[in-house]
């Protein structure tokens, strides 16, 4: 039987780092995944996921046990994108399309089938556009659309009321459809 997450958080506040690293090893996919939504690039997502353990880490002796430890740890990845996006606000760039997307290197030199690139090209419109949508947006469809979270839990993650959530993620949608050129439907 599995160790749950939130026995594993107690184990490591009180001391055991394997615990902790048994936590990092659960959550890790998942969370990287939201930072490289919330992130320029694959350096700024693995920096935000490092912080967002580091933070965890600090702070794991405060974890009151109102959400779950997913809940809790996206939290705290959130908090720490903010607090990037501020930061670099003032010298942030365009992003640039070109290039290896996703810190990928191709090994082959074949050339790539037509589905492949269709499906890249489709990546890298969904985070362009994920890229020019505002903040609040950006987060709440990564939170519900990336990671697949409740609306309980992007509440919980966000610390605002589930209503907010419902018209953000509405608000959000209709912002997305916009910017990929698609007509707005009800």
């Amino acid at each position: 039987m599995q160790v749950s997450d939130q026995e594993l958080l107690r184990t490591a506040a009180g001391g055991d780092d394997d615990a902790f690293h048994a936590l990092v090893d659960r959550h890790a996919r998942d969370l990287f995944r939201v930072a490289m939504s919330l992130s320029h690039n694959r350096n700024d997502a693995e920096d935000l996921l490092q912080e967002t353990f580091l933070g965890a880490y600090r702070s794991m002796k405060n974890f009151e046990g109102r959400s779950s430890v997913r809940t809790w740890l996206t939290q705290i990845l959130t908090r720490q994108a903010a607090k990037a996006w501020h930061k670099s606000r003032h010298a942030r760039a365009s992003v640039s399309l070109s290039g290896a997307q996703d810190g990928a290197e191709r090994d082959d030199l074949a050339p790539a089938s037509d589905a492949s690139v269709r499906s890249t090209e489709q990546r890298l419109d969904v985070k362009h556009v994920l890229a020019g949508l505002s903040p609040q947006h950006r987060e709440v469809l990564v939170l519900r659309e990336v990671q697949g979270l409740s609306y309980e839990e992007i509440a919980a993650t966000l610390g605002v009321p589930r209503g907010t959530v419902e018209s953000r993620l509405s608000r959000a949608r209709a912002e997305f459809r916009q910017k990929a050129g698609e007509p707005l439907s009800g």
